[in-house]
C-alpha cells in the first residue's frame, strides 16, 4: 500500500493527502501520509528532496486549520500550523509508529503533500542542483517500488509557485522563457524540465518562489 501510495503521490507536484471524512481521528501515519516511507530512507537518500504538509479544506489552503495529535497514553500535543496552514514540525518515524492519532474537529480537514526541492528558493536557481534533486527522488521512488519501479511516474519538473513569469539561460548564452502551467491545488506556476531543455544552466525568475516544487510532467 505504501508502495502504490508513495508512486502515485510523488507523480505529481502536490497531492491531497486523506481527509477525515466524518470522523475526528485516524492513526497519525495516515494523516501524514507516506512521511514513514520516507523517513525510513537513509538520510544520504532523501537529503536533495523533502516532504511538507499543509492544510487543506474543499482544495484550498486552510490557514485557520486546528489538530491535536493524541498519544497512546492520552497526552495532547497541538499540531503547529504557520498562517498559510503548512504545518511546522512533522512527527518522527518514531511517532508515526507509536500508534498516537491525529485528532480534529473539523471533518473536512485534510493534509496536502508536496514533494520540495532542498534548494533554498531564490531569483537565481541553479539546474544542476535541479537535476540532483530530481535524480535522488527518482531514485527513492524506485527503491521503495522495488519490482514495480518500471511502472513508477518519473519526476521531471521543478515548478516555482509564486515566482511569477521565468527564464532559463542556457550554455551558450540564450536565453528562453519558461512554460507556465495551471497545477492542481497551486494554480498558475512557471516550471522547468530539465532533461527537455539541453544546455540549460540557470533558471532567472521575477520572484523568488515560496518553495519548489518536484513532480511529473504537467499534465493537460
Amino acid at each position: 500500500m505504501h508502495r502504490r501510495h508513495m508512486l502515485l503521490a510523488l507523480g505529481a507536484a502536490a497531492v491531497p493527502g486523506a481527509a477525515l471524512a466524518d470522523i475526528q481521528r485516524v492513526p497519525l501515519s495516515k494523516a501524514f501520509g507516506l512521511l514513514d516511507t520516507y523517513l525510513a530512507l537513509p538520510v544520504g537518500e532523501r537529503n536533495r528532496f523533502y516532504l511538507a504538509y499543509r492544510a487543506m479544506k474543499d482544495k484550498h489552503p486552510y490557514p485557520g486549520a486546528a489538530a491535536t495529535v493524541v498519544s497512546v497514553t492520552g497526552a495532547r500535543f497541538p499540531v503547529q500550523f504557520d498562517a498559510s496552514g503548512l504545518v511546522l514540525r512533522l512527527p518522527s518515524l518514531s511517532d508515526l509508529k507509536s500508534g498516537a492519532m491525529f485528532e480534529s474537529a473539523d471533518p473536512g480537514l485534510r493534509l496536502g503533500l508536496e514533494a520540495r526541492a532542498a534548494i533554498a528558493p531564490a531569483t537565481r536557481i541553479d539546474v544542476g542542483a535541479l537535476v540532483l534533486a530530481l535524480a535522488q527522488a527518482n531514485a527513492a521512488v524506485a527503491k521503495i517500488a522495488g519490482p514495480l519501479a518500471l511502472m513508477a511516474p518519473k519526476l521531471t519538473a521543478a515548478y516555482f509557485p509564486d515566482a511569477g513569469a521565468g527564464s532559463a539561460q542556457l550554455a551558450d548564452g540564450r536565453t528562453v522563457p519558461l512554460p507556465i502551467t495551471n497545477a492542481p491545488f497551486v494554480g498558475a506556476v512557471t516550471y522547468i524540465e530539465p532533461a527537455l531543455l539541453a544546455g540549460a544552466r540557470t533558471v532567472v525568475l521575477t520572484r523568488a518562489p515560496s518553495r519548489i516544487l518536484i513532480g511529473g510532467h504537467p499534465k493537460g
